[in-house]
């Protein structure tokens, strides 16, 4: 099923797979090296009604 998918894309399929690499785990990632993101992030998560282990 997914070969079709990619072999449908043809020449397309390698660069729809760097756009949703990119966008799903390099950037993520690179925006969490960010102190302002960083701290959004902690402020966010102090305001949660819940707690979820392993933050903060």
């Amino acid at each position: 099923m997914k070969r079709k998918i990619f072999s449908k894309l043809g020449k397309w399929g390698p660069i729809v797979g760097g756009i949703w690499l990119a966008s799903h785990i390099i950037v993520p990632l690179a925006l969490l090296k960010i102190p302002a993101f960083q701290k959004i992030l902690i402020s966010l998560g102090n305001k949660l009604p819940f707690d979820i282990s392993g933050i903060g």
